[in-house]
């Protein structure tokens, strides 16, 4: 079981081995936070052999390498999952190359969350090496308990490997299921990657037999049904989700010796005969899934039975012991009929090890699991009666779905058209009807709330080039009391983007002294500082003098700190501040004040630390 920090857990599975980079990465998810894919990219760049400070030395450099590492990672989302980001930035316009909304065939979710990554060796001399995770955590920053089996092996000309075959087909179909296609060239990429991976043997974990094993659900039109293929005597199943079709197919495994660990709200909704089947029912702790945190709604994890705004359970296994041996399946699939009817897109994988005797300290069976630390999380499951929906709340939240799924299929795109010094953004489509109690507004993820205009006003925006993006927020609400808005981000088709966008984007972040000062804060702090810096949100107060909130002695501190220690990191701000000063527009931004706080440092320096 993984610790609750997903950030942390999320750049371990992209950084590459020494002497290799990230060649490309595909990653799947059924919910996605924007800011969480705007990081990755900055991650993969943070090399240890010094390739940061190099990006450092020129921002436009920066700029343009962060856009490149972002089109080495592609993310394949649910149509409905891309959630509105906290803070409006322009830097989201360099993750639409990258984000890829997908649809289930069968009707369901796009539910898996699998990362397939091949990193090149950097001289060249090593063959690529593959590495694979198979999560039950989505791509966001929500704080839950969850379970990942991570594997990796060296890319060799081999036949096709049966375990690994599964997975190949499932990126294979990828592109299939891209409401709005996917570019010629990022399709031969995962075409040549799924090749790869099914010529891949993938080791299993220490204890474990070799190879993982994986398993896609869903993936044809015809819905059919899965089971896990082991059969045995003792069997563990861990879902947030739970109901009658998924624990009856999990019964089936054979045995009555059964437990199960679930969501107390969701073992309260199944009669009392369908728990009776299981030996132990337990749901996790207070203490384990900590307090809960004041999350805004649209930055929680969709999930299939609401918003999820607590550090709770969320992993999915099934462990089945047979024999001497025990098989672990971990991933996306819930306990449910949508996971185990076809509906829904899945992806699990299967390891298998010996159990291992009870009480021992070997061993991967289900008693080394529970009594390894998991099972202390856990508490005796007990019934508390759940009180009747009213009726008319389950109309509204149906009425307000029904609005949803409208905008999906609405064949709705962003056009972009100058206007004089601003551009005009607008989105056109098939019109949305909605029922007079039912209010659904949009504005650019670029830009405040505030400026979200109604479907029945027009959508149009006149903006600045920076701001124009193809990720567009919708808020949907109704006027029933206990019915939460549904918030949620597309990514439409654009058209008509200026080719200098990008460039604009880094002009706008740098356009007054304060925003240059917190870029020059990050020059010099190195990596954490940069991220930091990519993190911000524009709601930050940057727009006064050049010494708001870094005061002329901090500032002077930190440069001549810099100095004694590295005088090589000065290298960049030279750079930016000489070009910065040639202009008039520039001037304003580096004022004669903070120069002359520059050139002290510069006169102090030893002439051969001056590049």
């Amino acid at each position: 079981m993984l610790s609750p920090d997903s950030r942390a857990v999320a750049f371990d599975l992209l950084r590459p081995p020494v002497g290799y980079r990230l060649d490309l990465a595909v990653l799947t998810t059924y919910t996605l936070d924007l800011e969480a894919l705007l990081i990755l990219p900055l991650s993969v760049l943070a090399q240890p052999d010094g390739g940061l400070e190099e990006l450092l030395a020129d921002p436009l450099r920066l700029h343009q390498a962060i856009r490149e590492a972002g089109d080495r990672i592609h993310a394949f989302v649910d149509e409905t999952g891309i959630a509105i980001p906290r803070s409006a930035r322009p830097l989201y316009s360099m993750l639409e190359s990258s984000v890829h909304p997908v649809r289930a065939p069968g009707g369901g979710a796009f539910h898996a969350k699998a990362w397939v990554a091949r990193f090149a060796a950097s001289d060249g001399s090593s063959d690529p090496v593959l590495r694979v995770a198979i999560l039950s955590r989505n791509l966001t920053f929500d704080r839950s308990w969850d379970i990942a089996l991570s594997s990796e092996s060296p890319l060799k000309s081999r036949r096709r490997v049966a375990a690994s075959r599964p997975l190949g087909d499932f990126l294979l179909a990828l592109p299939q299921l891209c409401t709005g296609g996917v570019a010629a060239e990022v399709m031969e990429h995962i075409q040549e990657l799924a090749d790869q991976v099914s010529r891949t043997a993938f080791p299993a974990p220490d204890g474990f037999e070799s190879p993982v094993e994986f398993h896609a659900l869903g993936l044809q039109r015809r819905r059919r049904s899965w089971r896990p293929p082991t059969r045995g005597y003792r069997t563990l199943a861990v879902a947030p989700f739970v109901n009658q079709t998924g624990l009856d197919v999990v019964g089936k495994l054979g045995g009555n010796d059964r437990t199960l660990v679930s969501r107390r709200e969701e073992l309260d909704k199944l009669p009392d005969d369908v728990l009776a089947e299981w030996k132990d029912v337990y749901v996790l702790a207070d203490t384990a899934q900590g307090e809960s945190e004041e999350i805004p709604a649209d930055h929680t994890e969709r999930v299939e039975g609401g918003i999820d705004r607590t550090s709770r359970l969320h992993a999915k296994l099934i462990a089945v012991e047979h024999g001497w041996n025990v098989t672990w399946y971990v991933g996306s699939a819930n306990l449910t009929s949508a996971a185990f009817g076809g509906d829904n897109v899945e992806l699990m994988a299967s390891v298998t090890g010996k159990k291992g005797r009870k009480g021992g300290a070997s061993g991967c069976g289900i008693d080394r699991f529970l009594e390894g630390g998991f099972g202390n999380l856990c508490v005796e499951y007990q019934r508390i009666q759940l009180e009747t929906e009213d009726a008319r709340v389950t109309d509204a939240r149906n009425c307000l779905e029904a609005v949803q799924s409208d905008l999906f299929n609405a064949d709705l795109r962003v056009k972009c058209d100058s206007a004089d010094d601003l551009w005009r953004l607008t989105i056109d489509g098939t019109s949305v009807q909605t029922a007079p109690d039912i209010k659904v507004v949009a504005w650019p993820v670029s830009v405040s709330e505030s400026l979200a205009r109604g479907i029945e006003d027009g959508l149009n925006w006149r903006l600045p080039v920076a701001c124009l993006t193809a990720f567009i927020a919708f808020r949907l609400s109704i006027n029933v009391r206990g019915v939460e808005d549904i918030r949620m981000a597309l990514r439409l088709p654009v058209e008509g983007v200026p080719e200098d966008r990008i460039y604009q984007v880094l002009r706008n972040l740098l356009d007054s002294p304060g925003k240059f000062l917190r870029f020059l804060k990050a020059l010099l702090g190195g990596l954490d500082a940069v991220l930091d810096w990519a993190k911000e949100g524009r709601e930050q107060d940057v727009s006064g003098t050049w010494d708001t909130g870094w005061s002329g002695d901090s500032l002077l501190e930190d440069l001549v700190r810099a100095a004694s220690r590295d005088p090589a990191r000065l290298d960049p701000v030279r750079r930016l501040i000489d070009d910065l000063r040639k202009t008039e527009e520039g001037r304003r931004i580096v004022p004669d004040e903070l120069f002359a706080v520059w050139t002290a440092v510069e006169e102090a320096l030893p002439r051969e630390a001056v590049g």
